[in-house]
């Protein structure tokens, strides 16, 4: 098992999804956590970075200068592919880093500029921050969304109803990108060749494609185990490593049968953590069948899947900085590689 060292220092200034966090002592093998402003990894690797780590809603402000107030995102990223885990606050900054990478590339910004979107659900910290994404307005950029079809709704059907008019002054019609907003399946796959920016969907009808070095694989599970349709798991796979984000999915007795199936030896598992197990059971406000996982249950799932590296993800908006080192010296008793993430980590894989 990989190892995995807790930064001793972090200084991000106070509300920056960009500002990035410093690891004294990196792994020299396997899953490694590390600065964002590090440049050493190996071309062609997959590499992890959290730009919003909450659930539920925003919280910035002093008490979460750590770990980061920002609502979901990651960003999955290998040399010729971005993939990003839902459109909470965390993907403004984001965006802003996307733009300034490519008009540093082409000064004239005319190229191309194709992304991918995976989103987990539409329940609204997951995607109330699509509209400020600076990305979407570019008349260069392709942006492809793919996700679940939920209670009935088509996936853009439900983007777009949160802007209109009503709720937001821009609609989706007026991002000036290139708009591909797909639903998929369980079933499907999602293809992402070395040869070519834009993916490809594989659906079971389909004959799956021979892997050539460096394409990206998505794999889809649902999990019900989130109020009212259930949300999507997804897992990238990359040159023989893979990663597993599964957020707001909520534990079983004995684990989730269904996930440690599926994040079987995964290089890096992506848990949903909001609660401690006192919270989860509290009777004067219990938590059970909120669809959210206490830090033990994502423990299990990473001990039973033997996943190498387990990251604690959607941490409660009331948990500052103190209670969220408590739960991380929670979670590392129940299992040794394990990490809360924060805004600003990044994790290389096969370093």
């Amino acid at each position: 098992m990989a190892n995995s060292n807790l930064p001793s220092e972090k200084t991000p200034k106070k509300g920056s999804a960009q500002e990035d966090s410093r690891v004294t002592n990196k792994a020299r093998k396997g899953v490694t956590p590390s600065s964002a402003g590090e440049k050493s990894h190996s071309p062609s690797k997959l590499v992890i970075k959290f730009w919003g780590v909450r659930g539920s809603y925003p919280v910035p402000g002093p008490k979460t200068v750590k770990y980061g107030g920002n609502t979901s995102c990651v960003e999955v990223r290998n040399d010729n592919h971005r993939i990003i885990f839902d459109s909470g606050t965390g993907i403004i900054g984001l965006g802003d880093q996307i733009m300034t990478e490519y008009r540093a590339h082409d000064g004239n910004a005319s190229s191309p500029l194709v992304f991918s979107i995976l989103l987990s659900h539409t329940h609204y910290d997951h995607i109330h921050a699509l509209p400020f994404f600076q990305p979407a307005y570019l008349s260069q950029a392709s942006m492809h969304v793919f996700g679940p079809k939920l209670l009935g709704y088509d996936l853009r059907e439900s983007i777009s109803e949160t802007m209109t008019a009503r709720y937001c002054p821009v609609r989706l019609e007026e991002m000036n990108s290139h708009k591909v907003i797909v639903n998929i399946a369980d079933t499907d796959h999602l293809l992402f060749r070395n040869s070519h920016k834009v993916p490809r969907v594989i659906t079971a009808h389909d004959e799956m494609a021979e892997l050539h070095h460096d394409d990206l694989l998505v794999s889809v599970m649902h999990s019900y185990a989130h109020p009212k349709d259930g949300v999507f798991v997804y897992k990238v796979q990359n040159n023989g490593q893979s990663v597993v984000y599964a957020t707001d999915t909520e534990g079983y007795r004995g684990g989730d049968s269904r996930l440690i199936k599926f994040a079987q030896n995964a290089d890096v598992l992506i848990h949903d953590s909001q609660y401690t197990t006192a919270e989860y059971t509290d009777v004067q406000d219990p938590k059970q069948g909120f669809g959210h996982s206490t830090v033990d249950m994502a423990c299990e799932v990473a001990e039973k899947a033997n996943v190498k590296q387990l990251v604690l993800f959607h941490h409660d908006p009331r948990h500052n900085d103190d209670m969220m080192k408590r739960v991380e010296e929670h979670a590392r008793r129940l299992f040794k590689n394990v990490i809360a993430a924060y805004e600003g980590l990044e994790i290389y894989l096969g370093e």
